[in-house]
């Protein structure tokens, strides 16, 4: 009986054995199986798993992901202070704009972390307020502005950092962003423009530790007419513009603001303050300054020269015609001349655009450029960007049109050919154009630096010195080259060859004034108000002279005849009757002058329609003067009169 219990068992257990090995083998193969299997990807990882991605690594990582633009925003930067700026980088037609342009002021924004998305906010910088409980009454009226809501697609392996997707913004029709410039009322021509998202794309993205851009190219179609002549150029036309969008943050420490004073002329920006101490909501003025500080403080209050911490550096664009970059780099350097006065040595510098950096972008706002066009626009333009909390200019650019070339021309046989017979022909010399070139960049470059229009600039020089070699060989013209004097139509036949110079100055005595005014450190003052008494004082002590006197320039109406733009001189009827005397040997002599070259009077009848403008304008200055009322802005204590009648003789 034990004997077949024991054979039982013995066959159960052989029976049982290979299903329980079996069952083993299932259990090892299917732990084995789960050791193999793949992570489980992360959010992150899923946005670029199997996709062509081309991602730059900076400020801000960038992802170009199949044409899609994602952002990866480090968590450090939500709420700080951010500048989004546009560039025109290419165009298929310059009659709209030009390459180089930057037709809007930069978006001054703020990126805010919410839950599941990032806004993009629109930050307040006007007003301001003093003390805990009025700061917080503030803040309740001056929320942040939401101009675009972006869900996190995903944070970062280490959550430094949330990933959105800004495809839609950068190639959208953003109104703050839009590449085609504002157009006065009273602007004749009239451009439309219906945006083509279907027909746009992303170009290009790159990222360096303080700023990144983004290329977009932009499709619309557009029309253009003129109302006044009741013309149509072109209705729905395809135009095709490429713009460079950069983000760069704004310092984090603020530069020292200058208070602005009404009695000179630099641009400003205003700030309203709430303050418990005040009577009243009190407005500041912000003057627009670079940040220029002594690389030696102690040398520097020593009287010696020193170069300053940072440089303001324009790079010069390689497409300028190589007889006009020498004349370019020297209406930018002739501005160290005011710089060195006040003890400052290689402040502006100048560069060819590199060919050997890869990271050079000259519609990158991290550089300041002098940008050339092959436009028939007759013009040139010195726009800056600033530091919208403290005026501190952080770019510049001057934008020069090839036909200002013909503009110059045409001034300088209208206005100098009586007295210099080298303007007499359809060609004008090389050195002669050049000088006015010079001119031209000098002008705009003093507005890169701050300085507004002096209208007020040749209207103290006695008419006569105009005829007088000492005088103009030391000021030209004008005492500012800010101002719109242009070329010595009050020279007379002959007077060119005792030596009388036809030209404005490349600087002059307003010039250096202003410049020390704006830039001149105040090493003992602590803080921006500590300097205010200074700053005024200096204008207080100059204002006996005429030189040094601010004409603010008249747009709708012209009230005040000495701050006329185009005119020379203390007395509008004498230096008119001269510039009159002019235009008559002009008319009298250019057919014979011209015969030769100009065929097919096409030259002639250009200059015919120059000369009736020059007459018109001799004619308006004296016009302004019945009725007039010559303006100053006058402090306490200035040598000025606020008003003053024109006589009436």
């Amino acid at each position: 009986m034990k004997m077949k219990k024991l054979v039982l068992i013995f066959i159960c257990l052989a029976v049982l054995s290979p299903i329980a090995t079996s069952a083993k083998a299932r259990k090892s193969k299917k732990a084995k199986t789960e050791t193999v299997a793949p992570p489980q990807l992360s959010a992150y990882d899923k946005l670029f798993q199997g996709k062509q991605t081309r991602s730059e690594k900076g400020l801000i990582t960038l992802h170009d992901v199949e044409g899609r633009l994602l952002v990866e925003l480090p968590i450090s930067l939500m709420g700080r202070d951010v500048l989004i700026g546009s560039t025109v980088s290419g165009i298929t037609d310059n009659r709209f704009m030009s390459v180089g342009e930057k037709h809007r002021a930069p978006m001054q924004v703020t990126f805010e972390l919410d839950g599941k998305n990032v806004s993009m906010c629109k930050r307040r910088f006007d007003i301001t307020a003093e003390g805990s409980e009025m700061q917080e009454a503030l803040k309740r009226n001056t929320l942040l502005g939401i101009i675009s809501n972006f869900d996190i697609k995903a944070y970062s392996s280490d959550s430094t950092s949330v990933v959105i997707d800004m495809t839609e913004f950068f190639l959208g029709n953003t109104p703050d962003l839009n590449p085609f410039p504002n157009r006065s009322a009273s602007d004749p021509v009239r451009v439309t423009q219906s945006f083509r998202r279907e027909l746009s794309k992303l170009l290009d993205i790159k990222a360096f530790e303080d700023n990144v851009s983004i290329k977009s190219r932009l499709a619309y179609s557009v029309s253009m007419s003129n109302t006044a002549k009741r013309i149509s150029y072109m209705t729905d036309a395809p135009f095709t513009v490429e713009v460079t969008r950069s983000i760069m943050l704004l310092p984090q420490t603020s530069a020292r603001v200058r208070y602005a004073d009404p009695r000179i002329g630099v641009f400003f920006q205003h700030q309203s303050i709430y303050g418990s101490s005040k009577e009243k909501v009190e407005t500041k003025y912000y003057a627009r300054r670079w940040r220029l500080e002594p690389s030696d403080s102690s040398a520097y209050a020593a009287g010696e020269l020193v170069e300053p911490v940072t440089p303001i550096v324009f790079y010069v664009d390689n497409a300028f015609p190589e007889f006009w970059r020498p004349y370019v780099t020297k209406g930018v350097e002739v501005w160290n001349r005011a710089f060195e006065k006040i003890g400052f040595k290689n402040v502006v510098r100048v560069r060819p655009f590199p060919t050997d950096d890869p990271s050079f972008d000259p519609d990158n706002l991290k550089y300041n450029c002098i940008r050339y066009s092959p436009s028939e626009t007759t013009n040139s333009a010195g726009p800056h960007w600033t530091d919208p909390r403290t005026g501190e200019i952080i770019n510049a650019s001057v934008y020069i049109y090839h036909n200002i070339v013909k503009l110059l021309q045409e001034w300088l046989f209208v206005q100098t050919a009586a007295a210099d017979p080298a303007v007499r022909g359809m060609k004008i010399p090389d050195e002669l154009m050049g000088d006015c070139l010079a001119y031209v960049v000098a002008h705009e470059v003093g507005h890169c630096l701050g300085l507004m229009h002096n209208m007020a600039g040749s209207s103290s020089i006695p008419v006569d010195s105009l005829r007088c070699p000492e005088f103009t060989q030391k000021h030209g013209t004008t005492y500012s080259i800010m101002d719109y004097a242009r070329f010595n139509y009050v020279a007379q036949p002959g007077d060119k060859e005792k030596g009388v110079s036809l030209m404005p100055p490349m600087l002059g005595k307003y010039d250096y004034y202003a410049i020390e005014w704006l830039y001149r450190p105040i090493l003992s003052a602590q803080t921006a108000e500590d300097e205010v008494q200074a700053l005024r004082k200096f204008i207080t002590d100059h204002s006996a002279d005429p030189a040094y006197r601010y004409g603010k320039q008249q747009t709708r109406a012209r009230i005040d005849p000495s701050a006329i733009e185009e005119d020379l001189g203390d007395d509008p009827v004498k230096s008119a009757e001269y510039g009159l005397a002019n235009l008559k040997y002009i008319t009298e002599n250019f057919n014979d002058w011209l015969a030769a070259e100009d065929v097919d009077y096409a030259y002639r009848q250009t200059l015919l329609s120059q000369i009736v403008s020059q007459y018109q304008r001799y004619l308006n200055r004296v016009l302004c003067n019945i009725g007039g009322i010559y303006l100053n802005e006058r402090f306490e204590g200035d040598a000025l009169q606020s008003y003053e009648v024109v006589p009436a003789q």
